[in-house]
């Protein structure tokens, strides 16, 4: 059976129980509104790249673990939600930092690794941009098959 897009952060917060108060006020300040999937699992990558800069690290391994899993079972809406919403999100957090994103590389497997460097790829290549990804991602679409 497939991990659906709705059970991807469960998995993730089973992994991270510090992330109960970030979680919490992030509810808290939408309240009643509608959130979105990417908002609150930005809400997820902030707090891995925080507990990071605060050496607080012993949920990241399992974290990591469970995002790998999700490439491994999931369905395309997961995989999509843990490769931009999870991987892409901690990436772009991190190249803000001192440490940088290359920090993370030591808890990926195979799967995360692969797409963390084509991640990678596609910043590098959109110039460090948004717009310049948007314009790559287009140029790629757009090729014939």
């Amino acid at each position: 059976m497939s991990i659906t897009k709705k059970e991807v952060l469960p998995l993730l917060m089973e992994k991270a129980p510090g992330f109960e108060e970030s979680w919490r006020k992030h509810l808290e300040w939408w309240g009643e509104k509608e959130r979105g999937d990417f908002n609150d699992i930005a809400e997820f990558a902030q707090y891995v790249v925080d507990s990071y800069a605060s050496g607080k690290t012993s949920e990241l391994p399992g974290v990591f673990a469970s995002v790998e899993q999700v490439l491994e079972d999931g369905d395309a809406s997961a995989k999509e939600l843990a490769v931009i919403g999870v991987l892409e999100d901690i990436q772009t957090i991190a190249s803000h930092q001192p440490f940088g994103a290359n920090a993370f590389v030591r808890w990926l497997g195979p799967l995360s690794r692969e797409a963390w460097t084509e991640i990678d790829k596609l910043w590098r290549a959109g110039g460090g941009s948004l717009a310049g990804v948007l314009r790559v991602e287009k140029q790629l679409r757009s090729k014939p098959k």
